[in-house]
């Protein structure tokens, strides 16, 4: 049985190795995920449902019982403990997800506290701020009041809140908080393409992980990110059921299928994000030729990108080409003037003079052959590059509308000190004998070759970027 699992184990982490060009993992896509699940420019949308399909949903069924106990006394005395009434108490558990010990030993349930799901709903309701905790008693809030009218509205604060604010650690005793919460849309993109069929739950978790390998690790990760994501979440959320009961180990594996009603209640976007062209409208390609200011010999590559392609594409596919990892600043200079995606919470953004490059495109830019602008990558170690456009191209459909066609040497790594800096290391790495050989050895890597650089790679990764219409 040993034998079997570990070689579960050797085709899950394969299957994870395998994901890496998956265009689920790209850095700006990941970050997407992490920050605009179910807002309206998301990977994921909320669909309405019928009231019915509604009340399929655990914790909406919970927090509605909850809410109308409170609308319709006005308001409801806590115990001197502060838990819920017994009675309210029983009712929310009867309509959440069934625990085995208190199937088997009802009487055992007397307090709020002593069911996670009837606690978690009602911490849930009051960080939604639906209803307040005053004087020892709970009320209505006018924002509960008004979003318990609107199920559609009622679900989306629900969801919202589970998934940023309310904390998936709270209630168990695994270290990192993070684990299963950071990232939970991740969750169920892979869900909604994977979860028609039963798979285990180490199935999802080594994907989750991929995606986010700096989470705390240690031989219960695994088993704190399922009982997080589906057990915890999911779960409560109607999204899934399983094929057997919850084991108590650390290796525990749980089978994971998706319920009729994940499909009704997401619309998932598996091309989020992605580029399009469409040759009808007889746009030109542009040639492209970038290469590293200062790098000699040169660090360089050749593209074809539309002409239309947005400007914050078009950094998307450099940091590709290049071999970036897209973990810093960067902006495109013309003619003296600075273009850069401007940051919501930017307070300086009036002090540097910059143009924010949302809704212009790189033809805004580059208009004719032999025109070149700059960008700039990493303000600290201030990587700039030349960006040339070589030649406007007529598509006629006979080669990829994005792709890498030329290019020599590798990327400088992230965070090396700039390029005069990366050249010392590269003057190090042929001395053995240095003293910081062994230092730069160990945190490149044996594999590193400053001298190579593939095609095959990078196209395969662009590849990800098309949106086939």
């Amino acid at each position: 049985m040993r034998i079997l699992r570990e070689i579960l184990i050797c085709l899950i982490i394969e299957t994870y190795l395998m994901d890496t060009n998956d265009w689920l993992y790209q850095p700006h896509i990941i970050e997407k995920i992490v920050h605009n699940t179910f807002l309206e420019d998301g990977p994921v949308r909320l669909n309405r449902l019928s009231d019915e399909e509604y009340m399929q949903i655990p914790f909406f069924r919970q927090i509605s019982c909850l809410c109308e106990f409170i609308q319709n006394e006005g308001s409801v005395k806590l115990t001197a403990t502060g838990n819920l009434p017994q009675r309210i108490v029983f009712k929310m558990y009867s309509l959440g997800i069934p625990f085995y010990y208190y199937e088997k030993y009802p009487h055992k349930l007397k307090k709020e506290t002593d069911s996670e799901s009837v606690h978690m709903a009602r911490l849930l309701a009051e960080e939604a701020g639906l209803i307040k905790k005053r004087a020892n008693s709970l009320s209505l809030t006018k924002l509960g009041e008004r979003i318990i009218k609107d199920n559609f509205l009622f679900l989306k604060t629900l969801f919202i809140t589970f998934g940023y604010k309310l904390s998936w650690g709270y209630f168990d005793g695994y270290e990192d908080p993070k684990i299963g919460q950071h990232g939970f849309g991740l969750s169920l993109m892979l869900v909604g393409r994977y979860g028609e069929e039963p798979r285990s739950s180490m199935f999802y978790s080594q994907k989750y992980f991929a995606a986010f390998p700096y989470l705390h690790n240690d031989r219960f990760r695994d088993r704190c990110y399922s009982w997080r994501t589906f057990e915890r979440f999911m779960q409560n959320m109607g999204l899934v059921t399983f094929a057997e009961e919850r084991k108590f180990t650390p290796e525990d594996v749980t089978i994971i299928t998706r319920t009729e009603l994940f499909g009704k209640l997401l619309s998932i976007d598996a091309d989020f994000g992605k580029i399009s062209f469409s040759s009808e409208l007889n746009l030109p390609l542009y040639q492209l030729k970038i290469c590293l200011k200062n790098s000699f010999p040169a660090i360089w590559r050749e593209f074809h990108v539309p002409s239309d392609l947005s400007l914050s594409n078009l950094h998307l596919v450099i940091q590709t080409v290049m071999g970036w990892q897209n973990y810093h600043l960067h902006q495109f200079v013309k003619d003296g003037v600075f273009y850069t995606k401007r940051s919501v919470d930017d307070e300086y953004w009036d002090e540097m003079g910059s143009v924010d490059y949302n809704g212009l495109n790189i033809s805004d830019l580059l208009k004719r052959e032999n025109e070149s602008i700059l960008y700039e990558y990493d303000f600290g170690d201030g990587w700039v590059h030349n960006i040339e456009l070589v030649k406007i191209l007529n598509y006629d459909g006979s080669t990829d509308f994005l792709t890498c066609i030329a290019g020599e040497r590798s990327c400088p790594p992230e965070d090396c000190g700039g390029i005069f800096r990366y050249k010392d290391i590269l003057k190090i790495l042929k001395d053995p004998a240095h003293e910081e050989y062994d230092e730069y050895i160990t945190w490149l890597g044996d594999e590193f070759d400053p001298e190579v650089f593939s095609l095959n790679s990078v196209n395969n990764t662009l590849a990800t970027f098309v949106r086939v219409n």
